[in-house]
């Protein structure tokens, strides 16, 4: 099956430095995207949706207008918002859209601390939250904040315990992620929320990953603000929202003609919100089921991984996890140039969140939670609606050569 494996020293074909780069001619070559908590592609009924839109040249007219046109398009806004509200148990008028889940980060937590610049306070967060939330954070401390990052358990959990116990008579804000970019671990966002709504403390959650993949009710689950993206769940690039509990004020980021009920100026990107809405209605529709299809082949993975490794090791929480996420650390093996090989073969995969990996640094996550990064190389494996086993097959069949060769030239 596989023609030549020779190790060489030097560039791979993309010209980039690779100290243990493969020449591997592979049988039955194909494509593996196996990225979707870095990104996801459209998928089929959102990408025909929009070609509809836009053959019928449907959305361009401004809904700030005071034309027909324009409440037509406000319309269908509300509209928008009411699917995602429902998906979230929440009411429309409590959804806002943005151009990302950073800039819903972003929005969140400076929207409510700006009303306090004057006065300061007191921020708990956690030490494996996304970029977004973390340099947003030590942006606020440039100005007089505190804030605390709270130690997560060696699966990446946050204990409500530990929140509970940060809390002062100045905390204004608790910003605990959902589920992890990384490791896709689940936060105990409940109990969390418990704990917040009995000291008077906002809750906000970066619920990216999250969304569409687990059951969320902000209301029921004590959560004030919450984070979500489109590209995550099989929607556009370059749109974003934000669930803000009714009645909590915010201080807008931008500052314009008012949209968004005055918390996020500038023209709506129609198109892109509707997509938005039809994707997370498919999302939640699907979500048991969809769960139960991508546990079931997670596992398969995972089984046949400890085959041909039988001492690489899980990272995250096995029991409380999103259902498309497996990072795993394999012994004796750069992650970067597993990674290197890997796309090589036609397998996308990552060494850690998209938003920094580029960067070449130990990942923020799992020196969290204290994996051996030194001794151990790892990948996250995140699995969405085209993954089958067929196609984990074959990356199997790469990673039965792959692994065994990089260990001898390590």
């Amino acid at each position: 099956k596989y023609k030549n494996y020779l190790f060489i020293k030097g560039n791979n074909r993309t010209g980039e430095k690779c100290n243990s780069c493969l020449d591997i001619d592979p049988y039955n070559f194909r494509e593996v995207y196996l990225d979707h908590n870095g990104t996801t592609y459209l998928r089929h009924e959102v990408k025909k949706f929009l070609k509809e839109e836009l053959i019928n040249n449907e959305g361009f007219e401004n809904p700030s207008s005071s034309t027909a046109q324009g409440k037509y398009l406000t319309d269908r806004i509300i509209k928008a918002k009411k699917q995602i509200s429902s998906n979230l148990f929440a009411k429309p008028e409590e959804i806002i859209f943005t151009s990302s889940g950073s800039e819903s980060n972003n929005l969140a937590i400076k929207g409510i601390a700006f009303s306090r610049l004057n006065k300061g306070g007191h921020i708990i967060t956690s030490k494996t939250e996304h970029k977004s939330v973390l340099e947003t954070m030590k942006y606020l401390e440039t100005l007089g904040f505190e804030v605390t990052y709270l130690d997560v358990d060696n699966e990446g959990r946050v204990s409500p315990e530990s929140v509970e116990k940060a809390i002062n008579k100045n905390t204004f804000l608790v910003s605990i992620m959902a589920a992890n970019n990384e490791i896709g671990t689940i936060n105990p966002l409940t109990e969390i929320g418990y704990i917040c709504k009995e000291n008077r403390v906002p809750l906000m959650v970066d619920a990216v990953q999250a969304f569409g993949k687990i059951s969320l009710n902000p209301e029921k689950m004590g959560i004030s603000l919450l984070s979500f993206s489109g590209h995550k769940i099989y929607a556009p690039k370059g749109i974003g929202g934000l669930y803000i509990k009714k009645g909590l004020s915010l201080i807008p980021q931008l500052h314009g003609g008012g949209q968004e009920y005055g918390l996020r100026s500038g023209t709506e990107n129609i198109s892109s919100i509707l997509a938005l809405a039809k994707a997370s209605e498919l999302a939640h529709d699907e979500l048991e089921s969809e769960n139960k299809r991508l546990t079931d082949l997670r596992n398969f993975f995972l089984k046949r991984l400890t085959q041909i490794e039988p001492e690489l090791i899980i990272n995250g929480s096995m029991e409380d996890r999103i259902a498309n996420n497996l990072n795993i650390g394999f012994p004796k093996v750069d992650s970067g140039a597993l990674l290197k090989n890997l796309n090589k073969l036609g397998i996308t995969v990552s060494t850690s969140s998209a938003c920094s990996s580029r960067r070449n640094k130990t990942s923020h996550v799992l020196k969290a939670i204290g994996t051996d990064t030194t001794n151990y190389g790892s990948i996250r494996f995140s699995l969405g609606l085209n993954t089958n086993q067929e196609n984990l097959e074959y990356v199997l069949q790469q990673l039965f050569k792959i692994i065994p060769l990089l260990k001898e030239n390590d």
